[in-house]
């Protein structure tokens, strides 16, 4: 469908936070940050009018400890210590049987391909070690501390980053092995886990040495030589290195990592699109300073986890500026690119935006959508409620709508299958359009945050029904594989166990049955491959030495001000 909006815009300003600052007028009235009801029960949308606003007496003011971090009060205050043992026990086993596939069939590989029973590298005859990486914290989450020990003596004694010829994907191995180490040494806190992290990071900085600054994505690690395009980059593969990078500049005290990945916004934002907030798939440097005349913008693959980053970079650091970034694209997808399918289905499809001159020469924009949604967007649903009600300002009752809806929606792309497992691809009713699914996390993802936000048990319930097709449907003697038609029970399997199956959906189906202190979401954020990252203030950060001010290049932001729950 065409959507066309003439030049007339209401462009809400930078600054739309909580509140300013603390006045002479003393109490302000905030929105309460009490337990928020299940779903079923959320006002529906732009009902803001009527919401019941809470008088805060004694408010947090996030900006007198600034450096600290974000300090967010807890998403639910009662209720944390409700957890499922005995579903935690079922999801813990598919782990040890992944693991224990790649163990027999793939040791020393980069993923396990468990029909044939072999291994596979995804750099000719080198590889990175992405399956015993990505699954290091999972493992220790789920106190499986042998195969955890065994993974990183693997790692610290096999994995020699230098001696990488083959040029690798800068994106996949700052989320992938980057990430999986930062998460380790979080976790156990082992000095060698740091020390390969600070080796692979330098060893990656060159990709930055563009005249943007933007990085290139494919990199030699052994002689710092890039390759690939330099004129045409994925928002996804640019704008999603910023929360790792920030991290390890936190705990080493080095600042060159955050002011590399961090400058990437900088650039980015001045660059004007037709939609404020929303940018391309794929960026061109030589639209910055400059103005874009259209393309096509989405939450699937090629842009996903930048938004992902803008929200989790404010609650990694507490620095206001990301919350407005973040802000901005969530209003620009929720009031331009929102879409109901036939019977009803709220989905935020790819669309081209572009802007046109009209008659009387003003510039209109309009908006293309598909008819289709990707599994890969799925992760939105907990993006939207996460950001609404961590921040409950501006429309936040509308994202949250919006995160709700997303994550039925994904629902129902597993509801409406054969096998009662998610296609690659849906379109219009949440019909499988590609019926392949690679083991991918995004669906569970949401589901996770949803309980966590909530604990509503239908996302329970969800979850566990997941769990018992992907055993019934995916698992084989050598551990899991994906599926070549999600519409048929007897389908051909994909020969690969992919090590994103290890590091998010186990981890996250398990996170789901677990209490909510365990890997708390006031306490930590998810990379974008599910590695557990503690914030400023908490974990491996909390020594504020170490700090460097957060390199971001723009006009300062005012404080956002919590309640603190009684």
């Amino acid at each position: 469908m065409i959507v066309v909006y003439g030049s007339t815009r209401v462009h809400l300003p930078n600054r739309f936070l909580l509140i300013y600052s603390l006045t002479a007028i003393g109490v302000l009235a905030i929105v309460s940050l009490s337990l928020m009801p299940t779903l079923s029960d959320t006002l529906s949308v732009r009902q803001k009018r009527d919401l019941d606003v809470k008088v805060a007496t004694t408010p947090f003011d996030a900006s007198k400890e600034k450096k600290l971090g974000l300090h967010l009060p807890p998403f639910l205050s009662t209720g944390r210590q409700n957890s499922d043992p005995q579903k935690m026990q079922f999801v813990k086993e598919m782990m040890e049987h992944a693991w224990s596939g790649y163990v027999n069939y793939a040791w020393g590989h980069d993923d396990l391909q468990p029909i044939s029973k072999t291994g596979y590298d995804w750099y000719q005859t080198q590889n990175l070690l992405n399956t015993p990486v990505d699954a290091l914290d999972t493992l220790y989450i789920m106190g499986l501390h042998a195969e955890y020990n065994a993974s990183k003596h693997l790692i610290l004694e096999t994995l020699d980053f230098k001696k990488i010829t083959q040029a690798v994907s800068v994106f996949e191995t700052v989320i992938r092995v980057l990430g999986g180490l930062l998460a380790a040494y979080d976790l156990e806190g082992d000095s060698r886990l740091i020390e390969k992290c600070v080796e692979l990071a330098d060893l990656l900085l060159p990709a930055f040495d563009g005249e943007s600054g933007f990085p290139v994505n494919q990199l030699v690690l052994a002689t710092g030589e890039t390759r690939g395009s330099r004129t045409a980059l994925s928002l996804a593969e640019i704008g999603s290195l910023q929360l790792e990078f920030q991290y390890l500049s936190d705990v080493t005290g080095n600042p060159v990592y955050a002011e590399k990945a961090l400058y990437v916004y900088k650039q980015l934002q001045t660059i004007k699109t037709p939609i404020h907030g929303l940018y391309p798939e794929y960026i061109h440097p030589e639209d910055i300073r400059g103005e874009v005349q259209g393309g096509k913008v989405s939450l699937g693959g090629m842009s996903d986890s930048y938004y992902e980053y803008l929200l989790k970079m404010w609650f990694s650091t507490g620095e206001p500026k990301f919350f407005d970034m973040y802000y901005e694209a969530a209003q620009g997808f929720g009031n331009r690119l929102v879409r109901h399918s036939s019977s009803g289905y709220l989905f935020i499809p790819a669309a081209n935006v572009r802007r046109y001159a009209q008659e009387d020469g003003r510039t209109g924009i309009s908006v293309e959508s598909e008819n289709s949604f990707d599994h890969l967007a799925c992760f939105a649903g907990g993006m939207f409620a996460t950001g609404a009600l961590a921040s409950r300002t501006g429309e936040w009752t509308y994202h949250l709508d919006i995160g709700r809806k997303i994550t039925d929606y994904c629902w129902k792309m597993y509801e409406n299958t054969m096998t009662g497992i998610g296609p690659e691809n849906a379109e219009g009713d949440a019909v499988a359009r590609d019926p392949r699914y690679h083991l991918r996390p995004e669906a569970v993802e949401s589901l996770f945050y949803m309980w966590r936000l909530t604990h509503d048990p239908v996302y329970r319930q969800r979850a566990w029904t997941i769990t018992k097709m992907l055993e019934k449907y995916c698992k084989d003697d050598g551990g899991y594989h994906g599926l070549t038609n999600v519409n048929e029970v007897d389908g051909e399997p994909m020969d690969r166990q992919e090590s994103f199956f290890l590091a998010e959906t186990l981890k996250y189906l398990y996170l789901i049955f677990a209490d909510d202190d365990t890997i708390a979401l006031e306490k930590f954020v998810f990379n974008t491959e599910a590695h557990v990252l503690s914030v400023r203030g908490h974990g491996r950060r909390s020594d504020t030495s170490k700090y460097t001010p957060v390199p971001f290049y723009g006009t300062p932001s005012e404080p956002v001000v919590f309640v603190q729950e009684d």
